[in-house]
């Protein structure tokens, strides 16, 4: 007990938590009542959290969060990545230095805008690469990209109020989005990959796209497609309004189908592995049967 007690102490200390008293003394109460259920110090140290996880968490709770509002503006990029950098307090970027001639980064107060200087739609594409670096305890009010032919890789959890993502052609992969609001998609032709979107509302156009979502958690929800696949690996507690021209709505688990409106033309909506409803083509094609 002697020995845990004191490596805690040094641990907070150096890591220059202020409550050191405090949680020294809650442990020592753990160990108290542990004692006093006639268990030994290996028995109580087995329930604790390490020690580097102990003082991780006061680190977290000492330090509050950041809010930022983020615009990100990505048509002169050929490839972007969101990292988390647990040693960064606020959000950074690393941009191949010759994009500094199309592209600007403009910070004011907590808003941030990686700004295209480039507006002609001639404009011949450059291939730069660009990274965002977000820090530990970072969150944001509006999250929003635009983008036009960059393929984007997250290896981060995005935590924000709101946030929109207009797509042109790019690839996205490994996004995982939680939004206090709302979430809005619209994409052209790119294919998007997504582990998890979480928002009381959600709301995902797609023209040619295909859009994969592996967990999904939402109020209500609008659906749209006119030739890209939508597929839902897991849904849960959502109103759905979804419409298709000619591509397929599927949701394989989680989802309703009395919570769900489908209008299609020729797509397919499945719900948990049952055909909600055919489309007007095929309705069209039975009536003609003999």
């Amino acid at each position: 007990m002697e020995k845990f007690l004191e490596d805690l102490r040094k641990a907070l200390e150096e890591a220059g938590v202020e409550q050191v008293d405090e949680i020294v003394a809650e442990y020592l109460e753990h160990f108290t009542i542990g004692h006093e259920a006639g268990m030994i110090d290996e028995e109580i140290i087995e329930r604790f959290d390490s020690i580097e996880d102990i003082v991780h968490n006061a680190v977290d709770e000492k330090e509050p969060s950041s809010r930022y509002d983020v615009i990100l503006d990505l048509e002169c990029f050929s490839e972007f990545q969101f990292v988390q950098k647990s040693e960064l307090l606020g959000i950074d970027f690393e941009i191949d230095e010759d994009a500094n001639k199309y592209v600007s980064v403009v910070r004011d107060g907590r808003r941030v805008h990686l700004k295209s200087k480039v507006f002609n739609t001639l404009f011949k594409k450059r291939n730069f690469k660009g990274t965002v670096f977000i820090g530990k305890n970072v969150l944001f009010d509006q999250f929003t990209i635009n983008n036009v032919n960059c393929d984007i890789t997250c290896e981060c959890k995005i935590m924000c109020s709101d946030f929109s993502l207009s797509n042109v052609n790019g690839d996205f992969e490994q996004m995982d989005i939680i939004a206090e609001e709302s979430i809005v998609i619209t994409n052209t032709n790119g294919d998007i990959e997504i582990s998890r979107l979480e928002a009381p509302h959600i709301k995902i156009s797609t023209v040619s796209g295909d859009i994969h979502i592996e967990e999904f958690t939402a109020d209500n929800v609008k659906l749209s497609t006119v030739s890209g696949d939508i597929s839902i690996e897991l849904a849960t507690g959502a109103e759905y309004n979804i419409n298709s021209v000619s591509g397929d709505v599927r949701i394989e688990a989680g989802a309703e189908d009395s919570k769900v409106k489908v209008s299609t033309v020729s797509g397919e909506v499945e719900i948990s592995g049952k055909v909600i409803s055919k489309s007007v083509s095929d309705i069209i094609k039975k009536s003609f049967k003999w």
